[in-house]
């Protein structure tokens, strides 16, 4: 077959159907997650990312299907999400130079471009772990090294290959013991098996009907206007929210009526009331059509496009500095915290929310500095900005922060008395001095480290680690500031999220106070979600 016989409807379908295997299946990858936090957000990363590959390669009609499989990479790079998305960009990345000057596709090609696939994926990770993602690629792309002369037939080669990826899927808790104790297979891994899975299914004569609606939380318009960085970035412009009462329409086909209207789809139904939140074009269209089934109520329309104008001629604008900091975080007083650091720009995002690799390039791309230090505070954010670090033609140092008290820290240690290459040694060395606590709560039941962890059971981490789990969430975050404390310990700053009382909080603080005596204690109201308490000692 000549590879230029395949045109981008054919590529298109492929990486849709790829997409929407995923998409299917995104809900159970995100339930992999090894610690049962409420973060769980492998599927909805590559879901995401894999999305983007799907909207940079249908953009064009191309005749080369060399420059389809080149756009689906680039389009997944400029997404990528998480560490998981930031992998599959780079598989796909190093695919479609597999592809690079071959005349035709064979079981061969595919078996090279998986193998560059595996190379370019490992070679992008510092240290790569076994037992995950790259494990699923480097063990699909050696066994399709090992057959692919004995097929002629792609569909029959694939058919092997896609069942030694699921093979290597089910070993790999035999690689990593947390994965064993937890009872799951690697969700990066299962991720790809997905997406290979999908690939083979089309070209098998299956198709996958995608699910296009995404139900999200209902947020303010202003909050969601933090989520662009430019106008042209809001694709639909009014923001519209209305309540179908007394509704003759089931959920489901008031769904299909408008989900190709817009984006940011919330439909919640509640007996004979629905509640739906949609941006859209046409919020006049959608609102016909939802009084078709009934008295709407609380109607709500914000021009999303004219409001962030509004704020952009509030804002000053940027001079140029030597310096500017890019901080990413979760929490309006998390955000209050690093804009009185210095901190530039604020990206809202973190656990179940990554920012993608575009989303970084657009802050750094928009500041006005000769350097820009960036500090992910999330260790699956790392690697996407890496990424964007590495595009970028800017000066760019990534502080590989993994919390947002390690953030805190690296941002009190810069000196604009020295040089760039000199702060950033001093703001990795403010990394150590740290140490990080969380109290947040079980998703699932689970075991971990010999820890027997039930569903909404209430966990203390301490660095990265379940140290203990309850009931009661004072007395867990207690004895986790207790874990932390030593002799050496002179500071501690305790940030409460949005569900928590201030009154708890200050009683936690009172109650460290009598028992450190010697310790200064921090208390703010962070405002993040998810995390009732965000707890630093240094």
């Amino acid at each position: 077959m000549n590879i230029n016989n395949i045109n981008s409807e054919a590529i298109r379908e492929i990486i849709l159907s790829m997409a929407a295997n995923l998409e299917k299946n995104k809900n159970m990858v995100d339930a992999l997650n090894v610690f049962p936090v409420p973060d769980g957000d492998t599927g909805t990363n590559m879901h995401l990312t894999i999305q983007s590959a799907v909207k940079e390669a249908t953009e064009y009609e191309y005749t080369d299907a060399r420059k389809a499989v080149k756009a689906a990479a680039n389009g997944s790079l400029m997404g990528a999400r998480g560490n998981s998305g930031v992998i599959l960009s780079q598989l796909l990345r190093g695919f479609s130079e597999g592809f690079k000057d071959k005349e035709e596709i064979s079981t061969k090609v595919i078996a090279e471009a998986l193998k560059s696939a595996s190379d370019t994926a490992y070679n992008a990770v510092m240290k790569p772990v076994e037992g995950t993602i790259l494990t699923v690629a480097r063990e699909s792309a050696e066994k399709a090294i090992e057959i692919y002369a004995k097929y002629e037939k792609i569909v029959d080669f694939l058919e092997i290959v896609v069942e030694h990826a699921k093979d290597a899927l089910r070993r790999t808790p035999e690689m990593l013991d947390v994965l064993k104790q937890a009872g799951v297979v690697d969700a990066g891994g299962q991720g790809l098996v997905f997406l290979m899975e999908g690939a083979l299914l089309y070209l098998k004569g299956e198709k996958i009907e995608a699910i296009d609606v995404e139900n999200v939380e209902i947020k303010d318009t202003e909050d969601e206007l933090g989520l662009f960085l430019f106008e042209e970035d809001i694709k639909f412009a009014y923001c519209t929210e209305f309540i179908i009462n007394k509704a003759s329409v089931e959920r489901e086909k008031f769904l299909d009526i408008i989900k190709n209207k817009g984006d940011s789809i919330v439909c919640i139904k509640n007996d004979d009331i629905i509640k739906v939140h949609i941006h859209t074009n046409e919020p006049g269209y959608v609102l016909d059509r939802a009084g078709q089934y009934g008295e709407l109520i609380n109607i709500k329309i914000d021009n999303m496009r004219k409001q962030f104008r509004d704020k952009q001629k509030s804002a000053k604008p940027m001079e140029k500095k030597k310096d500017a900091f890019i901080s990413i975080g979760m929490g309006e007083g998390v955000k209050k915290v690093f804009e009185e650091l210095g901190v530039d720009i604020f990206i809202s995002g973190g656990q179940t929310m990554n920012p993608s690799t575009e989303d970084i390039m657009k802050a750094v791309d928009s500041v006005n500095s000769d350097n820009i230090f960036i500090l992910p505070n999330n260790s699956n954010i790392i690697l996407a900005a890496n990424q964007a670090k590495e595009i970028s033609d800017k000066n760019i140092f990534v502080i590989p922060t993994k919390t947002i008290p390690q953030g805190i820290a690296a941002m009190i240690a810069y000196n604009p008395e020295i040089d760039e290459t000199e702060n950033e040694v001093e703001m990795l060395n403010a990394l150590a001095n740290v140490k990080t606590g969380q109290v947040t709560y079980a998703v699932r039941d689970t075991v971990v480290n010999d820890m027997e962890i039930k569903k909404d059971n209430i966990i203390t981490i301490h660095d990265g680690k379940i140290i203990s789990n309850g009931e009661d969430k004072k007395e867990e975050t207690l004895n986790l500031l207790k874990e932390m404390i030593d002799e050496d310990s002179y500071l501690i700053t305790l940030i409460y999220g949005e569900e928590v009382d201030k009154k708890e909080a200050e009683e936690i603080a009172a109650e460290i106070e009598e028992y450190a005596e010697d310790c200064d204690i921090e208390l703010i109201s962070g405002g993040q979600p998810l995390y009732y308490y965000i707890v630093s000692v240094e």
